[in-house]
């Protein structure tokens, strides 16, 4: 009897130094697992020696994960990059470790329960989407490096107000201000750290900017009111691609924008909430292009807001409509190659996705 199968379901659980790889028959029978170290070689040769017509794999999405896909992709009929927070037979076993887990992803595989991760197939946007997240890293330092020099007056009695407790020419009328040298020599280090992050935030807006050049949707998604230069480069470069959302409610749910809906035996848990999963940095890029139209008090996105709490009744629901609005227009723009039409952001005028 040859010991050839029809189809091997296949569950890796990869980590820096070892990976081990567990191989279940079409009956959902577990077959063999090896453990061997993380390398090209030894990854694609432990594959392709897998006597089997039909091999599928999953893996769970993780720093390795692009990397393993693109390496194995052409060697096996599926491939499977699944959300790791959905996996709560693997997570929450009272017995784990690695042969199991590989065991798990594979069985989760076979009777389809997993949710996918979109794995983007252009280098370049890859580099651009790292140029977004070190942008975004720096803007965070530096934010938290602020909150700290403030805190350290306050603690003291000093309440700085303004940016001139930022700036570098406040910096020694500030330091004069603490009564002990100790505090002063405290504060110094944290202004030159300071001083070090605002340069670097500088440095990675440059790179962002520079890396963005080579996709011209971010000029087109620039003219939508309140997104700007930084909010245009920031959306294009998690996106990635419009296409991977099939419906406009997926990328709502990517945004952060979308309503939870949880109910048990037909009553519902709680009060209606966001779903926090997802990108945060999205749902800013609308709230801060919101904000904007907030300040002017006039264009076509304050128009779509105050037409929306005519509607709703509600300042946060409004909000909320005018955001998911703006992501709407930005997808899209990019989607249908147009330029921003003001006309067609009132509500009487849907737009065509």
């Amino acid at each position: 009897m040859s010991d050839i199968t029809s189809i091997a379901w296949l569950g890796l659980d990869a980590h820096s130094r070892n990976c081990v790889l567990a191989q279940l028959d079409d009956q959902g029978a577990e077959r063999q697992w090896w453990r061997f170290p993380t390398d090209p070689q030894l990854l694609l040769k432990q594959v392709q020696a897998i006597p089997a017509t039909d091999k599928r794999l999953m893996l769970e999405e993780s720093n390795l994960a692009r990397w393993i896909s693109q390496l194995l992709k052409p060697h096996v009929q599926q491939l499977v990059v699944c959300d790791a927070r959905r996996n709560r037979l693997i997570s929450h076993h009272p017995n784990k470790h690695d042969r199991r887990d590989a065991f798990a992803l594979a069985r989760l595989l076979r009777l389809n329960e997993f949710k996918p991760v979109w794995q983007p197939t252009d280098d370049q946007r890859v580099l651009f989407k790292r140029a977004a997240q070190a942008y975004e890293k720096s803007v965070l330092r530096q934010t938290r490096l602020k909150l700290q020099i403030k805190s350290l007056f306050q603690h003291w009695g000093l309440f700085p107000t303004g940016a001139t407790v930022f700036a570098k020419t406040g910096h020694a009328l500030w330091l004069r201000r603490l009564p002990y040298d100790a505090l002063r020599s405290q504060a110094l280090l944290l202004y030159e750290s300071l001083d070090q992050a605002l340069a670097g935030q500088t440095q990675t807006r440059r790179l962002l900017c520079q890396c963005g050049r080579a996709f011209p949707e971010v000029q087109r998604l620039r003219s939508v009111p309140g997104v700007g230069l930084v909010g245009a480069h920031l959306f294009v470069a998690y996106v990635q691609d419009p296409q991977r959302f099939a419906k406009f409610s997926r990328l709502t749910r990517y945004c952060r924008l979308a309503i939870r809906d949880r109910t048990s035996d037909d009553k519902p848990l709680g009060f209606e909430q966001l779903d926090r999963q997802g990108n945060g940095v999205l749902k800013a890029i609308s709230y801060r292009a919101f904000l904007q139209a907030a300040k002017r008090r006039a264009g076509p996105v304050w128009d779509f807001y105050q037409a929306s709490l005519r509607q709703t009744g509600s300042t946060t629901h409004a909000r909320l409509n005018t955001q998911r609005k703006i992501l709407l227009v930005l997808w899209t723009l990019w989607r249908n190659g147009k330029n921003f039409d003001p006309n067609r952001f009132s509500p009487s005028q849907p737009i065509d996705v």
